[in-house]
């Protein structure tokens, strides 16, 4: 009797271990089911993750201002090797430039315009639709009516369609330089009509990098993966600045962000090449395919470094662009 009920014990056990390791097997099997699927989820959610950040720079501060007056006559910088624009009309009858020149420098201008009307005459002293590109040496005034220097002939009239006309002026002091576009007036009232777009290049053979005329206001995000984006929420930024400094900014709710910090946005419209178009048009707030997020940084304790700045989505997936200049508005 006894040892029929020990042997019946120790069934009982080993059935009991049987059932046991069979469910250990079960929930381990399971949990490798599930964490191969989370992986398999997480591997695929990577692989449709692609995004490409862009810059989108403005004009600096500098570049945009017109000169003091006095000593200056309210003209704006022009720059050796990178082109200026602006357009005559009736209500702005004239602009003027003003750049540092050399003695013994060469100073080359090369001029197009968009024409308005039919009629190009050529005579300095018609009413026909010109232009006028007047140079001025340092001290000279170029408000007004006032003209350039027409006896040693450093002017032209602008009044065929070519793609563009060119003046070449050799230098003969070192000082501050202007040059004016305009419809030439011998004396007011000023032309009584518009006369159009023109573009101007200087150069003098020594050109500064573009980044005294431009800064980095912002960046875009543009998702060109199939994944979309409902919930960023993680997401880091990191601006590095020159080879030393790298900082973790902090997201803020901010449409302008302060120092270390930075903010996004998804528009319902952005601009390319000019053009305004949808953007966030299919599902409001969620980052879809095609679609692009506006991206702010500002550093503290930025004088103008280059540097690099990235963005690492939620999922892991980052992606690294550099600038030359931050605007750090």
């Amino acid at each position: 009797m006894g040892s029929s009920i020990a042997a019946l014990m120790v069934i009982s056990v080993l059935l009991t271990a049987v059932v046991v390791m069979f469910r250990a097997n079960q929930i381990g099997a399971t949990l490798m089911a599930n964490a191969t699927r989370a992986n398999a989820e997480r591997v695929t959610d990577v692989a449709n993750t692609r995004f490409e950040i862009s810059s989108v720079s403005t004009t600096t501060e500098w570049y945009s201002q017109a000169e003091a007056t006095p000593p200056g006559y309210g003209c704006k910088p022009i720059v050796s090797g990178i082109e200026r624009t602006g357009e005559v009309t009736v209500a702005d009858p004239y602009q003027c430039y003003w750049f540092v020149g050399q003695s013994g420098e060469t100073a080359t201008f090369q001029i197009s315009r968009v024409f308005e009307g039919e009629k190009f005459g050529s005579p300095r002293t018609n009413t026909n639709n010109r232009l006028s590109f007047e140079f001025f040496p340092p001290g000279s005034d170029p408000t007004g009516v006032n003209a350039g220097c027409y006896d040693c002939a450093h002017w032209a009239d602008i009044d065929s369609p070519t793609s563009f006309h060119e003046k070449t002026i050799h230098l003969q002091t070192t000082g501050t330089y202007r040059i004016k576009m305009w419809q030439y007036t011998p004396s007011l009232p000023f032309s009584s009509r518009d006369h159009g777009t023109y573009y101007i290049l200087l150069s003098t053979g020594n050109n500064p990098p573009s980044t005294s005329v431009s800064c980095v206001e912002s960046f875009q995000i543009t998702n060109e993966g199939s994944k979309s984006f409902s919930d960023l929420t993680g997401m880091d930024v990191i601006a590095s600045i020159g080879t030393t400094t790298m900082t973790r900014l902090t997201e803020t709710v901010s449409a302008i962000p302060g120092p270390n910090e930075w903010s996004m946005s998804l528009p319902a419209t952005t601009t390319v090449d000019g053009i305004v178009i949808n953007n966030d048009f299919y599902e409001k707030g969620i980052l879809n395919t095609g679609e692009l997020l506006d991206l702010r940084i500002k550093v503290a304790g930025y004088t103008s470094e280059s540097g690099t700045m990235t963005v690492v989505f939620p999922n892991g997936v980052s992606s690294t662009k550099s600038f030359d200049v931050l605007c750090n508005n």
